[in-house]
């Protein structure tokens, strides 16, 4: 395969993980947590506490903040700034399963797996969201493949080795104890199963270590200087409670991730009956033993960790899904060679049929409805796509699988970028607080103030450049605000903001939903300036 083809891969993956970057407005909570979290980095200029509505934020380490405000002082506070850092990081994870798959089976096998990566609809969506666990599964593969590499003798280099531990830093900075765990525990796992516990030692390298503190200990000491009480906080409570409790209301039950994983690999799960038909019937050729083991114990060992921990979501599978990709894309490998197109391909026009009928026809009946000739218009374009990738695969005789393979890359990729305009207009309406901002932007004065009552919408801090007044509500925000020297300012209880709101100052309020009628009562004459999905936004004075 030319580096021509491949270049002109890589740059198509780039127009897929950009084109309509901006489109979506934030997506409470998380977008908006994670875009205002720069943005105060580069209002105060410290880069090494990170800060949340004014107070200390200490849950993640700052790399992904880094490159979020990086973004920010480049192109502007946007939508588009504030995931251009994921979706470039998601990118280079599609680069990286390229050279995955390239060096263990082949460069075509490689462009498999990174086409797989690149249009499943877990990397896609994830990949281009405001959160930081895309960061991680990227580090995550610095970390461990080039460890396996130098261990497993397929490379003799020992700069594969320190790659890796620079990998760990880099993940350890990106979310944490875990970017050490895991590529310890996978790269362990593989060695102890693969019978090499007596070479358990080569991994371990003293300039590997200290390239690791360099990288990641003076974050540390310096976050530690300036908070006395961040060791406790980020070791104790947000790695081993968290693991273990409910504390943050994340729990889900165990077999929760199995359809997370089954969805996540969509469209490309309809060829999986052919592919792992072909690498069975040509196992010896699929992957050499000891390679297939360390993939398997990659993807398995992320899988059961999060299975069987008390906090789950969506996005802690992340790093579960280049590993993965690389397994699918040598068996689309072996695959198209074996292909005689003699029994017609009919899973992919069934599952593109779903799909067509859900885009259409789900949103208009759901807690958050919208008119269907409204609706429609927007989701004939991508009905067709899904429709024309499930089509194609019929004439897989005449086409080959080979083509079937790349046309349905191009076709799938067509469809998930013109779901960027539905997406905006649906989820806009009720998982964002751009327009009650935007709503509340055009009214501010200087010397206003804008509260939220028992609630706390992140995006509003970001979208209004506005500290917010929180009444009756704390929740991530405590440690912070338990240490903050202006906490009875902007944490109130009741009595607190009814006297704010009785106070000389304009004050605008938030509400998740209706005003309670207790909170009604003691606000008479208030005028309401907007009311959506979003929330209501009242003021006490025009």
């Amino acid at each position: 395969m030319s580096r021509r083809a491949v270049a002109l891969f890589f740059l198509s993956v780039a127009v897929i993980y950009y084109t309509g970057l901006g489109t979506l407005p934030l997506l409470e909570p998380d977008e908006g947590r994670y875009a205002e979290i720069p943005r105060e980095m580069l209002a105060r200029g410290d880069f090494i506490t990170p800060h949340l509505n004014g107070v200390v934020y200490l849950e993640k380490p700052p790399l992904f903040f880094w490159g979020n405000a990086v973004s920010f002082a480049l192109f502007g506070e946007s939508e588009f700034s504030a995931r251009l850092f994921t979706a470039t990081v998601s990118i280079a994870g599609v680069l990286l399963t390229y050279w995955m798959g390239a060096v263990l089976a082949g460069p075509r096998a490689g462009l498999f797996s990174a086409m797989v990566l690149c249009t499943s609809l877990y990397h896609y969506i994830i990949g281009r969201i405001n959160t930081l666990d895309m960061t991680l599964a990227v580090a995550m593969i610095v970390a461990i493949f080039p460890a396996f590499l130098y261990l497993s003798g397929k490379r003799e280099s020992r700069r594969f080795l320190f790659l890796s531990y620079a990998g760990a830093a880099l993940a350890f900075l990106a979310k944490g104890l875990i970017g050490i765990v895991f590529p310890a525990a996978i790269l362990l796992l593989w060695m102890m199963l693969s019978r090499r516990h007596r070479e358990i030692g080569k991994a371990i390298s003293l300039p590997g270590f200290a390239l690791f503190l360099a990288i990641a200990l003076p974050w540390v000491l310096l976050v530690q200087r300036a908070n006395p009480d961040f060791l406790w906080f980020f070791f104790v409570r947000e790695h081993f409670q968290r693991f273990t409790t409910k504390m943050h209301h994340h729990y889900e039950p165990f077999w929760y991730f199995l359809p997370v994983v089954i969805v996540g690999i969509l469209p490309w799960l309809v060829f999986a009956r052919r592919a792992v038909r072909a690498a069975w019937d040509a196992r010896e050729a699929y992957l050499p033993a000891e390679d297939r083991r360390f993939l398997f114990c990659w993807v398995l060992f992320i899988f059961l960790f999060f299975s069987f921990s008390d906090s789950k979501l969506i996005t802690y599978a992340a790093p579960l899904f280049p590993p993965l990709s690389v397994l699918f894309g040598r068996a689309l490998d072996l695959w198209v060679d074996r292909e005689d197109g003699s029994v017609r391909c009919r899973t992919p026009l069934a599952l593109a049929a779903i799909l067509a009928a859900v885009i259409v026809l789900f949103p208009p009946f759901t807690r958050y409805p919208i008119e269907p000739s409204r609706w429609v218009p927007l989701c004939a374009l991508p009905a067709a796509l899904i429709l024309g990738w499930g089509v194609m695969p019929l004439f897989i005789r005449r086409l080959s699988a080979e083509r079937v393979v790349y046309l349905s890359f191009l076709l799938i990729a067509l469809f998930l970028i013109s779901l960027n305009r539905p997406a905006a207009e649906y989820l806009g309406r009720y998982k964002s607080v751009k327009k009650l901002s935007s709503v509340l932007s055009a009214s501010l004065r200087a010397d206003d103030v804008v509260a939220q009552y028992e609630t706390y919408r992140q995006g509003i801090s970001f979208y209004t450049k506005r500290r917010c007044v929180l009444v009756n509500e704390v929740g991530e925000l405590a440690f912070g605000a338990a240490r903050a020297a202006d906490r009875k300012e902007f944490f109130l209880d009741d009595p607190g903001f009814f006297a704010l709101w009785n106070s000389p100052a304009r004050v605008f309020c938030v509400f998740r939903g209706e005003i309670p009628a207790a909170v009604r009562e003691r606000i008479p004459g208030h005028r309401l300036l907007y009311r959506s999905y979003e929330g209501i936004l009242i003021v006490n004075r025009l």
